[in-house]
């Protein structure tokens, strides 16, 4: 089991990185290089890696999409998300999130996206995992959520150095148990702690109870 653990590290590295060598995986995740090596021989040969010959980087393969995919495509959470996502992108003009919570509280994993049309952009969340105490929106509303505070709980980010904006709110299921939050991300001068208070989380919170009773919650 811990060799399987160690090599499931090695695919969740490149998943969070979009690609790396060898060098790289083994010394971010205090590896050996034939242990990583083995590992990513082995998912290559299943068709979920993939190596560039030119910069000897690995990167995730078809099947490792497939995999997402049919995750994404099963999970009634996203499927029921899809139009509340799009419509909440067009009514505000902004990229809004879809993050679910592992089921034991440990990490935040962002898995649907609708990008703004707006030239200006933020970077992508999407496909990325943020550990429980990490500083995303969504997951400081989530992370209170799960430590015991009730009702929809909301939470912003607001980073001057990256000039990052971005608000969230959980979405709860059909026992009441916090399963992911919808956020709002633009750039800090679009989205600032006025408009945040005032217009983003009223409109959050009536979508994330909208979702959460479409999941069978009732208070």
């Amino acid at each position: 089991m811990k060799t399987l653990e160690k090599a499931f590290q090695v695919l969740e590295y490149i998943m969070e990185k979009g690609e790396a060598g060898v060098t790289e995986i083994s010394q971010a995740l205090n590896l050996s290089k034939n242990n990583v090596f083995r590992a990513l021989v082995t998912f290559e040969e299943h068709g979920l890696v993939e190596k560039d010959e030119e910069t000897e980087k690995y990167r995730l393969a078809v099947n490792a999409v497939r995999l997402g995919y049919g995750y994404i495509v099963k999970n009634p959470f996203i499927k029921i998300s899809e139009p509340v996502l799009k419509n909440l992108r067009f009514q505000l003009n902004e990229t809004v999130n879809l993050a679910v919570i592992d089921d034991k509280h440990e990490f935040v994993i962002y898995v649907a996206e609708e990008e703004t049309i707006k030239p200006v952009k933020v970077k992508s969340r999407l496909g990325k995992r943020f550990s429980i105490n990490d500083s995303t929106a969504a997951v400081k509303a989530l992370r209170r959520a799960v430590n015991g505070e009730s009702g929809f709980v909301f939470d912003y980010e607001y980073d001057r150095e990256r000039e990052l904006s971005g608000a969230a709110c959980i979405v709860r299921d059909y026992m009441g148990r916090p399963i992911g939050a919808i956020e709002i991300l633009a750039p800090i001068y679009r989205l600032p702690l006025e408009r945040i208070e005032k217009e983003i989380k009223p409109v959050l919170k009536d979508v994330a109870l909208e979702l959460s009773l479409k999941l069978g919650y009732w208070d």
